[in-house]
C-alpha cells in the first residue's frame, strides 16, 4: 500500500510479472477500483493465470473502457484469448492493438501487436504468416533497439521454425533467447522453448535439464502446467513412462485457462496410451482429436517426436497436420540490386542489420577474405577498432540465417559456411 492508502497497481503488476498471481489479486481485492481499467486489467490478468476464466471478461471491460494506453489493454486481451484458443477473436483485438500503437508511433506496443499476431497465426497453423509477423517483430526490435522484448520474439520465432521442421534454426533463436537478459517471466519461456527446442533435436537429456529449471521459474498456475505439459514430453522421449505420468497429472489439473499447452499434454497422454495399449490405439486416437480441437499446433510439431504415434492415427483413417524435418543448410538467395535476403522460401526483412547484407554479399563474391580487405570493402578503413566492428556485423549476419556457423572466423579470415549453396542475383 502507499502512503495514500492505495495499492501501487505498477508493483502489482510485478507481482503478475513474477508468477505470484494469488498475491497479486490479494492485494488488489484490498483497494477495489472496478471503474479503472487499470485496476480491472490487473484483476483479469491474476484471476485467469488462477484458472478462473471469467478473468478474460475483466480484461475484455477494461478493453472497452481504456483510453490512455488503451493498445496495450487489447494487446492483453489478445493474449488471453490466445490462451483460451480463441485464435480468430486473438486476431482482432491484436490488429486493433497495432492500430493504436501505430497511430502513437510506439514501436514496442508495434513489436507485441505483430508477435502476438505471429502467434495466433502459428496456432491456427499458418505457419508462413506466423513467420513473416515474427520476422517483422525482429526486424523491428533490431531497428529501434528494443532489447527489452527481443526474448518474446526470439521464443516466438524459434517455435515458427520447430513447426516448421527447421530445428536448427529453432535452436538458435531458442538459445539466443536463454543467454538474454531475462526478467522472471521471461526467462520461464525462454528456457522452455530451449527445452523442447533440445528434445525435438534429439537431445531429451539436455531438454530435461532446461525444463526442470523452466519449471522453477514459473510460479504458479496455468504457466507451471505448461512448463510441467512440456517437461512430461521430455520424459516420455527417454522412455521414462512413470515419470511421464506422473508430470502430466499434475499438469491436468492446471491447463484449463491455457490451450495450447493442454493440446501438447493430450499429445502426451495419446503416446502413453499408445505404449501401454499395444496393438489397440483407440485411447490415443480420441486424445489427438480432442487435442486437434484445439488447434493444429502444437500437433506439427510432436509429429517430430513421436513418428509412431501419428503413423497409427494415420493408418487409423485420423488425418493430422505433420511436420517433417526440414533441410539443415538451405539455399541462401541474395539479391544485389533490390537489396532482399532469402533462406530458403522464407525471404528476411534487413531491417536494422547494418551491413550484415553487404558482408554477406561480398564473401558469397569474391569467396574467403581477410578481415582488412572486408573492412576496407565495408567501411573503407581497417584502423583500430575496426574489427571489433566486423566481430559484430559478422554476428547479425549470423542471426539473419539463425546460423552460427554461417559466417565463420578463422584467423585472419572471414568465409561463409561452404556446406550451403550461395546464389547472388
Amino acid at each position: 500500500m502507499g502512503s495514500d492508502g492505495r495499492v501501487d497497481l505498477e508493483a502489482v503488476r510485478l507481482f503478475l510479472q513474477a508468477g505470484r498471481y494469488a498475491e497479486a489479486e490479494a492485494a488488489l481485492d484490498r483497494d477495489p477500483r472496478p471503474e479503472d481499467p487499470e485496476w480491472l486489467r490487473l484483476k483479469g490478468w491474476a484471476r485467469w493465470h488462477l484458472g478462473e476464466e471469467a478473468g478474460l471478461a475483466l480484461v475484455e471491460r477494461a478493453a472497452r473502457r481504456a483510453r490512455e494506453g488503451a493498445g496495450w489493454v487489447w494487446q492483453d486481451l489478445g493474449a488471453l484469448l490466445f490462451r483460451a484458443g480463441r485464435w480468430r477473436e486473438a486476431e482482432e483485438a491484436l490488429k486493433r492493438a497495432l492500430d493504436h500503437f501505430l497511430a502513437e508511433e510506439d514501436h514496442l506496443g508495434r513489436a507485441w501487436a505483430l508477435h502476438g499476431l505471429g502467434v495466433a497465426a502459428l496456432h491456427r497453423g499458418e505457419l508462413g504468416w506466423a513467420l513473416r509477423r515474427a520476422e517483422e517483430a525482429w526486424a523491428l526490435v533490431r531497428a529501434k533497439a528494443l532489447g527489452s522484448f527481443r526474448n518474446r520474439v526470439l521464443v516466438l520465432l524459434s517455435s515458427v521454425h520447430r513447426a516448421r521442421g527447421e530445428l536448427r534454426e529453432a535452436l538458435f533463436r531458442a538459445r539466443q533467447a536463454a543467454e538474454g537478459r531475462l526478467d522472471p517471466d521471461d526467462r520461464a519461456v525462454a528456457l522452455r522453448a530451449l527445452g523442447t527446442a533440445l528434445r525435438l533435436s534429439g537431445r531429451p537429456a539436455q531438454g530435461r535439464e532446461r525444463l526442470e529449471e523452466a519449471l522453477r521459474a514459473s510460479g504458479e498456475g496455468a504457466r507451471r502446467g505448461a512448463a510441467l505439459a512440456e517437461l512430461a514430453a521430455c520424459h516420455l522421449s527417454l522412455g521414462w513412462r512413470r515419470e511421464a505420468r506422473r508430470t502430466a497429472g499434475e499438469a491436468l489439473g492446471l491447463l484449463d485457462t491455457h490451450a495450447p499447452a493442454r493440446a501438447r499434454l493430450l499429445v502426451v497422454l495419446a503416446e502413453l496410451a499408445r505404449r501401454e495399449e499395444p496393438g489397440e490405439g483407440s485411447g490415443s486416437l480420441g486424445l489427438l482429436e480432442e487435442a486437434l480441437a484445439i488447434g493444429p499446433y502444437p500437433l506439427m510439431e510432436e509429429a517430430l517426436a513421436f513418428p509412431d504415434l501419428f503413423a497409427l492415427a494415420e493408418a487409423r483413417g485420423l488425418r493430422l497436420p505433420r511436420t517433417r524435418r526440414a533441410p539443415e543448410r538451405p539455399k541462401v538467395r541474395l539479391e544485389e540490386r533490390e537489396r532482399r535476403l532469402w533462406v530458403g522460401r522464407r525471404e528476411v526483412p534487413l531491417e536494422g542489420s547494418g551491413k550484415a547484407f553487404d558482408l554477406l554479399l561480398l564473401l558469397a563474391t569474391q569467396g574467403p577474405t581477410t578481415w582488412r580487405e572486408a573492412a576496407l570493402k565495408l567501411w573503407g578503413e581497417d584502423g583500430p577498432g575496426v574489427r571489433e566492428r566486423l566481430h559484430t556485423t559478422a554476428s547479425r549476419a549470423r542471426d539473419l540465417l539463425a546460423d552460427r556457423e554461417a559466417v565463420r572466423w578463422e584467423g585472419e579470415v572471414l568465409r561463409l559456411d561452404s556446406r550451403r549453396r550461395w546464389e547472388v542475383l
